[in-house]
């Protein structure tokens, strides 16, 4: 029988344009239409009619298991819904429709929700994914423009069955309507499912992507560091390695308002796996006014005191953000903070971010729905910054 047996899923958003992704069960062909959002007093789906009218479509008439299809000319910060099909010499399959939503343009303000170790805690999980459930169903109930994933969102990254496990099941309703990127953490490296299930722009492990007032860009922590036990580093902190150069130019080209930069390991945690190693990267970030650094790895959450020069700056620092959210493990917490630590709890959660062009805020919310952090980064146009 031809099913869908991953998604469908969104994937790399702009104000223009939206990819779509699903997996079958058997080679078939690749369809995508998408409809008219119709807004009415009382409807269908969020005050919406019942969608009929097919606005644009997308197609390969090629078989393949795993479908990837764009839809471009669509208009900016604005809600469709979509279908996907698929089909066979004997069967056929489909689902929708469901709504999505177009990348917002510079001036508007949008949000996104933030976590990780849907895999990585894996190991330590003993309600049989009942956390990464509730951490699903929690951000969608936030309805982020889109998601974003610090790494560990599978146990085995080689392992086929843990991407639907621990990822595409628990995520299927957020996904289906949320477009969701990640980076690469030591769960998921070594293995190709990562760069076939998601759209990213190559080489995918590390990329960078506007929304709004925001630059976002994804480095790939494994691959700065050997390893997170022996962090050597092996002199890739330098001009010459391809991902340091792209990061150096990559900071260089964006007159965003604000810069957020994720990866995997975390420079400053006062808990275990720390990585000081990627402090060398501090520098860089600081010269080029990143605003936010989230991390993960270590399974907790910790939010920093804003940092720069490897001190306590209220007036230009970095924030640097421990997003460890699917799981919870005090025992790697050390017996005191550390200096530079502001707020720090291990308990499963989740960060929902607003982003306004003069202001964001971070809320830290637990698997329950309970809010247990907050904090706000104001920028006036002179580029200073206030801390609340």
């Amino acid at each position: 029988m031809l099913t869908m047996i991953k998604g469908p899923y969104l994937q790399w958003p702009t104000e223009e344009s939206m990819t779509f992704m699903w997996e079958t069960s058997k080679l078939s062909t690749s369809r995508v239409e998408v409809m008219r959002a119709e807004r009415i007093h009382s409807g269908y789906q969020g005050n919406y009619k019942q969608p009929e009218q097919i606005l644009t479509s997308a197609e390969n008439s090629g078989f393949t298991q795993i479908h990837m299809l764009t839809v471009s000319g669509l208009e900016p910060g604005t809600i469709y819904f979509y279908k996907v099909y698929s089909q066979n010499e004997q069967e056929a399959a489909e689902a929708g429709p469901f709504p999505f939503k177009t990348a917002m343009l510079p001036g508007e303000p949008f949000s996104f929700t933030v976590t990780s170790e849907t895999g990585g805690y894996s190991g330590f999980d003993i309600t049989g994914g009942e956390i990464n459930n509730s951490i699903f169903a929690q951000m969608k109930r936030y309805r982020p423009d889109f998601s974003l994933f610090i790494g560990d969102i599978v146990n085995d990254g080689t392992n086929y069955a843990d991407w639907n496990q621990y990822f595409f099941s628990p995520g299927k309703e957020l996904l289906q309507d949320t477009p969701s990127f990640s980076c690469l953490g030591n769960h998921e490296n070594g293995g190709s499912w990562y760069y076939d299930f998601f759209a990213f722009a190559a080489p995918k492990n590390y990329y960078s992507f506007d929304y709004g007032d925001a630059h976002f860009i994804a480095l790939d922590s494994t691959d700065f560091i050997n390893n997170d036990t022996y962090p050597d580093s092996s002199g890739k902190f330098q001009a010459g390695n391809a991902q340091y150069d792209f990061l150096v130019q990559d900071l260089q080209d964006t007159s965003a308002k604000w810069k957020i930069v994720y990866f995997h390991y975390s420079p400053y945690v006062s808990g275990g796996y720390q990585v000081e190693a990627l402090r060398a990267l501090c520098p860089l970030l600081e010269q080029h006014s990143v605003d936010l650094v989230l991390s993960s790895h270590t399974i907790v959450y910790e939010r920093s005191y804003p940092l720069r020069s490897g001190k306590l700056d209220f007036k230009d620092g970095i924030v640097y953000v421990v997003a460890g959210g699917a799981g919870a493990m005090p025992e790697w917490l050390l017996p005191k903070r550390e200096w530079f630590t502001s707020q720090s709890l291990a308990v499963p959660h989740f960060l929902q971010v607003a982003v306004t062009p003069q202001q964001l805020e971070i809320r830290a919310i637990d698997h329950q729905g309970a809010l247990f952090d907050k904090f706000s980064i104001f920028k006036e146009t002179d580029g200073l910054k206030k801390f609340i």
